[in-house]
């Protein structure tokens, strides 16, 4: 049904006009009628018709200066205007605001209904094409997704060459060109399990990469269930500080007190290849969202002053073990990553003290603390006793070996590392059911155009980012690559079992446009939908 506004000064044409055409019985509803332009305007904004029937001549504001604010406003609305006057004129300045139609009075119900019935062919044309596009755009995304995750990876981890970058900006359409750069890194935290679906999380994430859009000095990079990274380039240091203001304001926004959030900002670097120690300050002041309370944003500078201020506060004589908070380690252990390990770790033993931790005797408590809150936390996941102490060193062996600090600290990491492994594994197996109910609705949905991973995700109760990673861990296949198999083994059973033209066969399958369909099947099959039909018939 379209929504249809009318605009006449003359009572007896707006009745006429409202009341002699079975609107309904066409597809169309009126949505509101006024007597001129001034009285309109807002009742139209408010109303959002798809078309507006106006005169060309009303007092207080006419129907061109109607037309023209409502362009600038909706810029979709297609406008009818009638008018009693055929100067050019009038015409021109009609055609010059993007007017659909320029009807001259006296007009037929029947005239003016197929004119609204070109509008509404016109609306219908531009929203598959809007479809078409924003299809094509959605898969060009996802494709990429996992192309941009690797380069961000491997553009911290210092190992391209300045060539090798330049090569792969080239290919992911990312310019990199600045003279600082500096990484934030970001995350959505639900109100509840982090691991469930949140259409709040959903929502601020799509708010956010729409509105970044407006931002070619931040390059983002989507990481999973480590939620997101943000590249900031500039000309200098002032700016970058100004950048990364307005960047973490945005994001405040957009949370709306809806979800919670936790950042870690790096340092500035002058090189892109100087990355690597951005990301890792960014990282170590990300990973102090394991301790420090949600909802704020934290700098590598941040993170060296509490360091400081923590000190040697703790005397070994005075420290009393039994109040040793455990909730940080329990909590790492269900929700932290192996990446977070190490500055896990690290910030843990400096929160404890050099002067405790000097101690052999304190840290040898430490060790069993973790070691037996580990164990404990894998007998949850029901993991036998045989099978933990062959994923653990025993503690009997190493004992001996934690006379320094640093032996203490690698041994911590190597346990806590081993346990979140097993939590890993544990979970893809509890988590298996649920790839499978999402590959069968994957298989009965495929010809939705509009099929995304976030849909899918939402049907099996899990996180987007979460579902991405299990789905790919599971199948070894991108939730995009796997969907385009699906895709293109239906088009080839419609290609050899029916006579139905191609352009039918890429609707059924779930595009929209024919051309982008015969480009994915040329790409993943290696010859064109007609060249396989004919392949099929060559065989008979």
């Amino acid at each position: 049904m379209y929504k249809v506004f009318l605009v006449e000064d003359e009572i007896v044409i707006r009745e006429g006009i409202k009341n002699n055409i079975r609107w309904e019985e066409e597809g169309f509803k009126i949505v509101g009628d006024e007597s001129d332009g001034e009285l309109a305007y807002p009742m139209i904004i408010r109303e959002q018709p798809d078309i507006l029937i106006t005169d060309i001549k009303m007092p207080f504001m006419d129907g061109l200066e109607l037309s023209k604010l409502l362009k600038r406003d909706m810029p979709q609305l297609k406008i009818i205007i009638i008018s009693g006057y055929s100067d050019f004129g009038y015409a021109q300045q009609a055609i010059d605001i993007g007017v659909s139609e320029y009807l001259l009075k006296p007009i037929t119900s029947s005239k003016l209904m197929a004119s609204v019935k070109n509008a509404s062919a016109a609306i219908e044309k531009e929203r598959k094409e809007r479809q078409i596009l924003e299809q094509y755009q959605l898969l060009v995304y996802q494709k990429q997704g996992e192309k941009r995750k690797d380069f961000f990876n491997a553009l911290v981890s210092g190992k391209l060459s300045l060539s090798q970058i330049i090569e792969q900006e080239t290919e992911l359409g990312i310019n990199m060109v600045a003279s600082v750069f500096c990484i934030l890194l970001f995350q959505f935290k639900a109100q509840e399990d982090m691991y469930e679906y949140s259409n709040e999380i959903v929502q601020c994430e799509a708010r956010m990469t729409e509105a970044l859009r407006r931002f070619p000095d931040i390059k983002v990079f989507e990481r999973g269930m480590d939620g997101w990274a943000f590249i900031l380039m500039g000309e200098n240091e002032l700016q970058i500080t100004s950048l990364t203001q307005e960047l973490c304001n945005l994001l405040i926004h957009i949370c709306d007190n809806k979800a919670h959030y936790f950042g870690g900002i790096g340092r500035v670097v002058h090189r892109v290849r100087d990355l690597q120690q951005s990301y890792l300050d960014a990282n170590s002041a990300f990973s102090m969202r394991y301790f420090e309370s949600r909802d704020q944003f934290l700098s590598y500078h941040d993170v060296r002053n509490m360091k400081e201020q923590i000190g040697n506060r703790i005397n070994v004589s005075e420290l009393n073990l039994e109040k040793i908070d455990r909730n940080l380690l329990e909590d790492f252990l269900k929700r932290g990553t192996i990446h977070d390990v190490d500055e896990f770790v690290n910030s843990y033993f400096d929160g404890l003290g050099s002067n405790a931790m000097s101690s052999t005797l304190f840290r040898h408590y430490i060790i069993m603390d973790g070691y037996s809150a580990i164990m404990k936390f894998l007998k949850t996941l029901k993991y036998s006793k045989e099978k933990i102490d062959d994923s653990l060193k025993s503690m009997n062996s190493v004992t001996d070996q934690l006379s320094s600090l640093e032996d203490c600290c690698e041994f911590y990491k190597t346990i806590l590392k081993e346990a979140i492994d097993l939590r890993n594994k544990n979970s893809l197996k509890r988590y298996a059911g649920l790839i499978e109910q999402a590959k069968e609705y994957m298989h009965s949905k495929f010809a939705m155009s509009d099929l995304t991973l976030d849909k899918v995700a939402a049907t099996v109760n899990v996180s987007p980012n979460y579902f991405s990673s299990l789905f790919n861990q599971e199948t070894g296949m991108t939730f995009i690559e796997y969907l385009t198999d699906i895709r293109m083994e239906k088009a080839k059973e419609y290609l050899r079992c029916s006579g139905r033209k191609i352009t039918e066969i890429g609707f059924l399958v779930g595009y929209l446009d024919s051309h982008y369909f015969s480009y994915i099947f040329k790409k993943t099959q290696n010859c064109t939908p007609s060249e396989y039909r004919l392949q099929g018939k060559g065989l008979e």
